[in-house]
């Protein structure tokens, strides 16, 4: 009797610790994710350019409406400073995202996966992604400020059975990069499996 009272309280002992590691397991569950940081290297470049010659543009233009001009070349010249101010305004929203390393997501898809609508019309620098659990690679189509980029990542599934339940993880995670689009993508790993958990996607635009 007393050695199955043991074997009891042994298993309830490797059960909590069991749950409590699985807390802190981030993704380590049914719908594995991983995590995703966006940088805006050359876009911040490109749009800060644009912005510079857009209000030169519209500088110039502006200054023109004080000389001698017919009418029909003052509401040409106002037609466009109209449509160059609202350019300025556009990119200089993007300028100001990028400047505090954020990122405006317009939408976000992936065959085989589910549950992006969280991310779509937020402003976020990074955040965590389900994978296609499925098949041994996930591929998503991001659109953002115009832009479109895909990024496709492979990965090894497993299903372990804990005392709570079956739990999913991944493990040996990396990017297709024939595939992926984004000007460059760095996979950092915090462990020697590369899982879902301990990973995060550096990706440069």
């Amino acid at each position: 009797m007393k050695k199955h009272i043991n074997i009891f309280l042994f298993l309830i002992a490797v059960s909590f610790f069991s749950c409590e590691e699985e807390k802190d397991c981030v993704g380590c569950n049914m719908n594995p994710k991983i995590k995703l940081k966006f940088e805006a290297s050359a876009t911040r470049e490109l749009t800060d350019s644009l912005l510079a010659n857009i209000n030169g543009n519209l500088i110039e233009l502006v200054d023109s409406l004080d000389t001698q001009l017919s009418a029909d070349d003052r509401n040409n010249i106002l037609a466009e400073v109209s449509s160059l101010k609202e350019d300025s305004s556009k990119y200089s929203e993007m300028a100001k995202l990028f400047r505090t390393g954020m990122t405006k997501i317009n939408s976000i898809e992936a065959p085989g996966s589910s549950g992006f609508e969280q991310f779509q019309d937020s402003i976020i620098r990074d955040f965590s992604i389900p994978v296609d659990m499925r098949h041994d690679t996930s591929t998503y189509y991001f659109t953002y400020h115009g832009f479109s980029d895909t990024l496709q990542l492979y990965y090894q599934r497993e299903i372990a059975q804990t005392f709570d339940g079956v739990r999913m993880r991944i493990n040996g995670i990396g990017v297709n990069k024939e595939l992926s689009t984004f000007d460059s993508i760095r996979v950092k790993c915090y462990n020697r499996d590369c899982s879902n958990d301990l990973t995060t996607v550096f990706i440069y635009f």
